[in-house]
């Protein structure tokens, strides 16, 4: 029984190393692009670039209270001291 145990928790231990060995997949690997798939995304990316320069400038200055305010604010001074 002991042994059993023992070959069971072998077993165990080994199933993380096995799962990083998955057989047929492969990383990095890049498919040759068909002559349409790529005028495809050709035509994708300027459909991206028109939009995204129909998107207008944002607003120089977030500041609420710009049309409230009537003068500068006053500018601390510091004073010298002896």
């Amino acid at each position: 029984m002991r042994v059993v145990r023992i070959a069971v928790l072998i077993g165990l231990m080994t199933v993380p190393a096995y799962a990083q060995m998955t057989p047929g997949f492969k990383l990095n690997e890049e498919k040759q692009l068909t002559d349409e798939e790529i005028a495809r995304n050709k035509a994708n990316e300027e459909a991206a670039k028109a939009a995204r320069a129909t998107i207008p400038d944002g607003k120089a200055s977030t500041d609420p209270w710009a049309t409230v305010r009537t003068t500068e604010p006053a500018k601390h001074v510091k004073s010298k001291a002896k």
